[in-house]
């Protein structure tokens, strides 16, 4: 019914690891909705990673993006596939598709390096969706520039992955509502931290269990940090209309600063020493009927992360596992904030934020 007027969209993607991989897989199951639907066909032009690239100017085919997907999943590099090329920059890659208002230029990296070139894609008219983080986290500055173009940029899956908690706060705004406080619990794998303690469970046998589950990052720091939920809180802030920047975000790390230096295996073993803390820490909350969990606090001038007791009859309160759960309390909701709970993480669910803000992008 609307094949024949789908518009070609060219999709340009930046790290074809397992994020990219299921943004391709969702794209191509998706093609006959987005054509009757909304008129769209989206050919993937482009897989880019730090080595080089694959392209072809008018759409690779299906076989050769599973091939090169693949290629990725085996720990090879771009620059070594079969029909990829290598390029010193992802300008090179870049200029190979050349950049105009029918591309969508698609981040699956971790990288900050990446933040220039979705600067520039939107300069030129391009269609910028980012399930990284770094970039929408850059200097204020440069934010501020990428968000004039906002109905072409889309970054839902950089906070809660596909559950749509950018979309809903967005809407709040447009509404005219005004927000008073955005609280919320952004990391999977620290509410499954915060699960396990309140079942009484030692904070050292949570951790280890964890990253055997791998749930945390191969080095669990990188998760006991906090600084993953301070950038998906700084994200909110900023769309709230907040000009913070990261530094200016107050952040509690789960470990002891003494824990830094050491090697992976002397971190792990070392944790015992803090059981009785965090014992004590679950304890206290219980006592007076609340229950401790990892919660990004925002106000309109300030944005904090860490452990805070809440009631255990709210909607945090009463969280278990590893689903985030987002409250926005504003002046026409008044005590019973609205709550946003899903999955926070995972290739599919992130794929789904990714498609669906690239429907949304290449349709204005």
């Amino acid at each position: 019914r609307g094949n024949k007027m789908a518009k070609n969209m060219r999709v340009v993607l930046l790290g074809p690891g397992l994020v990219g991989r299921a943004v391709c897989n969702l794209l191509k199951t998706s093609r006959e909705t987005h054509a009757a639907r909304y008129g769209l066909k989206f050919n993937v032009v482009s897989l880019i990673d730090s080595s080089g690239f694959v392209g072809a100017k008018d759409g690779l085919n299906d076989e050769v993006v599973e091939s090169a997907l693949g290629w990725k999943l085996q720990g090879q590099k771009i620059a070594d596939f079969k029909e990829g090329g290598s390029q010193s920059n992802i300008q090179g890659a870049l200029d190979f598709v050349g950049l105009d208002d029918d591309v969508c230029v698609v981040d699956c990296t971790g990288s900050d390096a990446t933040t220039p070139v979705l600067a520039e894609a939107l300069a030129k008219g391009c269609g910028v969706v980012t399930a990284n983080k770094k970039p929408m986290c850059c200097p204020i500055s440069t934010y501020e520039k990428m968000a004039q173009f906002s109905s072409k940029l889309g970054y839902e899956s950089t906070v809660g992955a596909g559950t749509p908690v950018i979309h809903t706060l967005n809407h709040i705004i447009a509404s005219g509502d005004k927000v008073t406080k955005i609280q919320g619990a952004l990391s999977g794998t620290l509410g499954y931290l915060m699960s396990g303690l309140q079942d009484g469970h030692a904070f050292s046998k949570v951790v280890k269990q964890a990253k055997e589950l791998g749930y945390t990052e191969p080095d669990p720091r990188d998760d006991l940090g906090g600084m993953d939920v301070a950038r998906k809180a700084l994200i909110l802030s900023r769309l709230w209309g907040s000009k913070l920047e990261m530094k200016d975000v107050s952040v509690e790390s789960l470990y002891p600063e003494d824990f830094a230096g050491l090697d992976i295996p002397e971190f792990m073993d070392s944790l015992e020493k803090v059981d009785a803390d965090y014992a004590k820490k679950v304890a206290d909350a219980e006592a007076s009927g609340k229950a401790l969990r990892y919660v990004a606090t925002i106000d309109e001038k300030s944005c904090t992360v860490g452990l805070k007791a809440v009631a255990k009859d709210s909607p945090l309160g009463q969280l278990s596992g590893s689903d985030n759960l987002v409250e926005f309390y504003t002046e026409t909701y008044g005590e019973k904030p609205v709550v946003v709970q899903g999955a926070g993480a995972g290739d599919k669910v992130t794929a789904v934020g990714v498609v669906g803000d690239m429907v949304r992008v290449m349709s204005h």
